[in-house]
């Protein structure tokens, strides 16, 4: 059993993994449990890996790492009983798509996509989501679910378990093209003649059936409508041509009934579409099967004809909950790099959350139903994933990171006088340490400009400066009394935080007893 190469194919990030805590299944036959997420500063030890596939305990790896790139993604196909893995497997291989279908846990599908070098994750996430739109799942959970972690507040994103538990003899593995199970040695086999060394090259390439329309019908056209599909689809090919301008098209949708239908509707049923949508005023029902599993959202908004985006714009991904005191959330969106660090009360109140929205990725996102609002985030709740808490979870240790990103983050001052502008300025100084004169790095700031900052980031456990002064004089901060541009102006200076690793700058400094 190589081991060795299973680490480097499922690599991902190396400072955290995620565990799985079974209890029940539910009605669809998915095994339920709580997913921890717990932390491993000194990198992953190689004992996880080895018990994993030896059937000690399961491993899940978060695939993007520190640098915010991807070994690995994939596609969580949430269809678990009577699954059709060859039919997959079989659609996969027609169209010459690089991946590999594989066994999950609870007998649904994991649909990999793997890479012979890191690779962006907003790419690797980008294109896994056309495959899942034209595989006919889209909708299903796609790793990556970040595309940029916060590692410096404590995020470390979502974790998928890996495939081999307990090595040769694991219900998680790999099918061939016969949709038969996979031995490691095969799956390596497999692995070295799909990955990829890129995400870049286009595999899907439809062909414009429907010009300027919604993707699925173009998808649904090269692959066949699904039993019980029928009426949906020509229903949805009608509102197109009437969303064209077309006055007559009954000829052309008896044309397509013929060649997307099997068995055909028949000119009878079709007439009787054609008469009700041309005689009301009909949308696309995108929610509806089988639109709904081949909906490439995002392409669809970019199309003259096709479906603009309504509802909730920045739709969430994946949700985890930072165990500080008290919780601090973060909330990954579907196509914003950032992810949203919210309070308890931004995601019970979607006004708060809308505003939140509006201060960090600078969009406004129309207000749901408080019911629909409520079923989104309870969806999300159950699959969060909670981190574990390091001593940085104590309210002094997330205003040590808001004073570290203050520092650091920030616009740098050009000057001792750019302080005016609210910006914090480091320098260099001869100070008498243990009875000897050290050059000291200290970064100067007014305090009511770290307290405005602390204000803006929601950071309000500190009520008064009062108890900010007191945070900064634990990490010995002076105050100074200088003149800039004529003026005195109070400031507070700390030892400087390392801005290549500002995290452990001032642990490092340690060593001078300020």
């Amino acid at each position: 059993m190589n081991i060795e190469k299973f680490i480097e194919i499922f690599s991902g990030l190396n400072i955290a993994h995620g565990k799985f805590i079974p209890e029940d299944k539910n009605d669809a036959g998915k095994l339920q449990g709580k997913n921890q997420i717990i932390r491993e500063p000194d990198g992953l030890p190689k004992k996880l890996w080895e018990d994993h596939l030896n059937g000690v305990t399961s491993l899940g790896i978060i695939p993007i790492d520190e640098n915010n790139k991807c070994r690995w993604g994939c596609i969580d196909i949430d269809k678990y009983n009577g699954f059709n893995h060859l039919q997959l497997i079989k659609k996969i291989r027609k169209h010459g798509l690089p991946l590999i279908v594989f066994r999950s846990k609870s007998g649904g599908a994991h649909v990999f996509m793997f890479f012979t070098v890191p690779v962006k994750a907003s790419l690797v996430q980008s294109r896994l989501k056309d495959f899942a739109a034209f595989l006919g799942c889209a909708g299903s959970e796609i790793f990556p679910k970040q595309v940029k972690l916060l590692l410096d507040k404590g995020q470390t994103g979502n974790y998928l378990n890996l495939p081999y538990f307990s090595g040769d003899k694991s219900e998680r593995y790999a099918l061939d093209d016969d949709g038969n199970p996979c031995t490691l040695e095969k799956f390596y086999a497999m692995h070295q003649l799909y990955a990829q060394n890129n995400a870049d090259i286009e595999f899907i390439k439809l062909e414009d059936f429907f010009e300027e329309g919604p993707p699925c019908l173009n998808t649904l056209k090269l692959n066949g409508v699904p039993e019980g599909g029928r009426n949906e689809t020509i229903t949805n090919v009608a509102v197109y041509y009437k969303k064209c301008g077309k006055k007559e098209f009954l000829q052309e949708l008896l044309k397509i009934d013929e060649d997307m239908c099997d068995p055909p509707m028949g000119e009878k049923e079709v007439r009787i579409i054609y008469d009700s949508v041309t005689d009301k005023d009909y949308d696309y029902g995108c929610s509806k099967e089988p639109l709904a599993s081949n909906c490439n959202r995002k392409q669809c908004g970019k199309r003259k004809f096709g479906k603009r985006m309504t509802g909730l714009d920045v739709s969430p991904t994946g949700l985890e909950m930072y165990g500080s005191e008290p919780p601090l959330w973060f909330l990954s969106l579907d196509g914003i790099s950032k992810p949203l660090e919210l309070e308890t009360e931004d995601l019970q109140k979607q006004d708060k959350f809308q505003k939140r929205c509006m201060e960090v990725v600078n969009i406004m996102p129309p207000l749901m139903k408080a019911p629909d609002w409520q079923q989104l985030i309870n969806s999300k709740m159950a699959k969060a994933l909670l981190i574990q808490v390091s001593n940085d979870g104590s309210v002094s240790g997330q205003f040590l990171a808001h004073l570290q990103e203050f520092c650091t983050d920030r616009a740098q001052a050009r000057n001792k006088e750019d302080i005016l502008l609210r910006k914090p300025w480091t320098e260099s100084n001869m100070e008498e340490v243990k009875g000897k004169m050290v050059d000291v790095r200290r970064t100067f700031f007014r305090l009511k400009d770290l307290h405005a900052y602390l204000l803006r980031q929601k950071f309000t456990h500190y009520t008064n400066t009062g108890q900010i002064i007191v945070e900064i004089r634990k990490l010995d901060g002076l105050h100074k009394f200088i003149k800039l541009k004529g003026q005195g102006v109070n400031v507070w200076g700390i030892p400087a935080f390392n801005p290549i690793d500002s995290e452990h700058a001032i642990q490092e400094q340690d060593e001078i007893p300020f």
